[in-house]
This record gives structure tokens, C-alpha cells and sequence, in this order.
């Protein structure tokens, strides 16, 4: 199984309405330990990034996501604005040249979104940010691939990020506005982490609430 630019542009469409739908939830969690305006900045990038693959007329899959970072980081000026649109430029300089995408890619270029957004951010596991869900949904995909096919390993994929996000509720956030709460931010859970399982969501086909 193979996806194609086609195939990627009606995701990133399908990603883009459930952004906007979770858009409040977002707000909320960011609300608890940031600045609330996640949800906002969010939904503009994703809306930004699903509009640029409706029209774009090359079938590079790489060179879209080089650029698309581009746009996303242009209308979310933020810090997970920054993260993300990093995550999107290290997927496409991945796909390079690539006009289809094979699980194999679709991991080593995630795999690549990660490390952008580890050397970025400066984070790393159990640091309470959106790797926790990040990191384990990608292990997860990749694990689960080596027995079964990519729409179970995306559902597998969504519940470790689903686990991961819920784990982040224990954490102490150690970085950006979040690390000024300290103890305050135990107990509530990671807005980064939590956009991680709307993305994933997404990509496994399962139903947002």
C-alpha cells in the first residue's frame, strides 16, 4: 500500500476539520498551563497547510511538505507553531523526490518530524510536551507494521498517542511557558500531546467526540 499526493492532500483536509473541530478543546488545555492559544494557531496552520495541497499542482510529495512548512510556520507564529512546521520541513526534506510514500517512508519521514522536533525544542521523553505522544505513536507504527497492515497500525499508533497524552497528566512540564507552573502543572495534561492524538485520530480514520 502506497500513498499518493492525492491521497495526502485529503488528509491534511481531514486534518484540517478536526483541528478546527477540537479547536476549543485545545484552548482549554493550553489555558491550564500556556497561553490559551493553541487551538487558534493551530487551526490556522492546518488550514493554511490543507489549502496549499488543494492547489498544489506537483506531485512531489516531499517538495510540498518542504514549502508547506514554510506556510505553516508563516500564519502560527508560536512555539509549537515553530515545532510543528519543523516537523513538516524534516518530513519533506525525507520524501524528497518522492511522488508515493510506502509505510517504510511514512515512518522514517515521522521519524525525521521527531527529531526536528527534539532538536528544536530541546525536549525529550517525559519532559511533558508533545513528544510523550509523539514518540510512542511512532514506535507504535512502526512496530506494528512488521505484522500488520498500515490502517491497524495507524489505530495502534492512535492509542499509544492516546496513552502517551493521559501520561503526561503525572508529568511536570519542564519546558517553555508550561515549566513557570512547577508542581502547578501536574495534573493536567499536555496541549502539545494532546494535538498529537487529534493528528492521530485522523490518520487512523477514528472517530473524534
Amino acid at each position: 500500500m502506497v500513498a499518493k499526493f492525492a491521497q495526502v492532500a485529503e488528509t491534511l483536509e481531514r486534518m484540517a476539520k478536526a483541528v478546527a473541530k477540537n479547536k476549543e478543546w485545545l484552548v482549554e488545555l493550553d489555558s491550564a498551563i500556556g497561553d490559551g492559544d493553541l487551538g487558534l494557531t493551530m487551526d490556522r496552520g492546518f488550514t493554511a497547510l490543507a489549502d496549499a495541497a488543494a492547489t498544489y499542482s506537483d506531485d512531489d510529495i516531499g517538495k510540498f511538505f518542504m514549502t508547506g512548512g514554510l506556510t505553516f510556520n508563516k500564519v502560527a507564529p508560536s512555539t509549537m507553531g515553530t515545532l510543528v512546521s519543523t516537523a513538516i520541513m524534516r518530513m519533506g526534506k525525507e520524501w524528497k523526490g518522492k511522488t508515493e510514500l510506502s509505510p517504510e517512508d511514512i515512518v522514517a519521514g515521522l521519524q525525521a518530524g521527531v527529531n526536528g522536533i527534539k532538536e528544536r525544542g530541546k525536549g525529550e521523553l517525559g519532559d511533558k510536551t508533545a513528544l510523550d505522544a509523539l514518540i510512542p505513536a511512532v514506535e507504535a507504527l512502526e512496530e506494528s507494521l512488521e505484522s500488520e497492515g498500515l490502517p491497524a497500525a495507524w489505530k495502534k499508533a492512535h492509542q499509544a498517542a492516546l496513552t502517551g497524552f493521559e501520561n503526561t497528566k503525572e508529568m511536570q512540564s519542564k519546558l517553555g511557558r508550561a515549566s513557570w507552573f512547577q508542581e502547578g502543572s501536574v495534573g493536567k495534561p499536555d496541549p502539545g500531546a494532546g494535538l498529537i492524538t487529534v493528528i492521530f485520530a485522523v490518520l487512523a480514520k477514528d472517530e473524534l467526540e
